[in-house]
């Protein structure tokens, strides 16, 4: 009889302690992804202002192009908003709203962007290379990821080289335009390099090819770094691309 006492002690003993560490797991789950989404919220808000910061910033060179546009150091912006969306990404998931949201407008900051850099082209004649990216992480790319490291190579290797990036399934009037106008459809990654359109996957030489040769000359990265092998190990870590924007960075 006494055994029993102490068994059912013993049990109802090892019931409350489980509850408990139960309870106190579920609490501190929650604790953490309140305070994981209260820092999502606020790198949301970060990024919307400085987008609108980046968007009047656009306006504001396209008056006087050739006096104030400074490639880099606007690319260089613009990654850096990019950077924010990639990390959103990855931690909401690539089908979250608000994130799909912020995808879409940051793609139209991209092509603002690209506008004004061939605005400032024509009008101060200078040769400014641009690469429009379109991509898919639907799982219909097997070469997407390896393409985004690439392009991030290249544009530590030119600083100059101004990419963009796009996930071809988001849907917008601006982007629509643009994938008619080069048109962009068939097999993935394709590459849009100074106008001309390419499908499929493209290696660091090929994609130079269609590069200028100011742009070439413009080299931020030692000589050694230029191998094949590096170049996998770059599409292995820049996880981040399918580059939203490889501004470099840089998906």
């Amino acid at each position: 009889m006494n055994e029993r006492r102490i068994n059912k002690h013993k049990y109802a003993a090892v019931f409350a302690i489980t509850t408990l560490i139960f309870i106190l797991g579920i609490a501190a789950g929650n604790y953490y992804s309140g305070k994981k989404l209260s820092e999502l919220s606020e790198l949301s808000q970060a990024i919307q202002l400085d987008t609108l910061g980046a968007e009047l910033q656009f306006l504001l060179i396209a008056y006087e192009p050739c006096r104030l546009f400074n490639v880099t150091t606007l690319g260089n912006e613009l990654y850096s908003i990019g950077s924010k969306v990639d990390f959103m990404e990855s931690e909401l998931g690539s089908d979250n709203k608000e994130l799909l949201g912020l995808k879409a407008y940051y793609n139209l900051l991209e092509l603002r962007h690209w506008l004004l850099l061939k605005q400032a082209g024509g009008q101060c004649n200078q040769k400014f290379d641009r690469i429009l990216y379109f991509y898919s992480n639907k799982g219909d790319c097997d070469r997407c990821e390896d393409e985004g490291g690439v392009l991030t190579y290249l544009r530590r290797k030119h600083p100059t080289l101004s990419i963009y990036s796009f996930d071809i399934n988001i849907d917008n009037p601006a982007l629509l335009t643009i994938k008619q106008l080069y048109n962009v459809g068939g097999e993935l990654p394709v590459l849009v390099i100074n106008d001309k359109t390419y499908n499929g996957f493209m290696d660091s030489k090929e994609i130079e090819e269609g590069l200028s040769i100011s742009t070439l000359q413009q080299r931020a990265v030692p000589e050694g770094i230029t191998s094949p092998s590096f170049q996998q190990k770059q599409a292995q870590s820049f996880s981040l691309l399918p580059l939203r924007t490889a501004f470099l960075r840089k998906a």
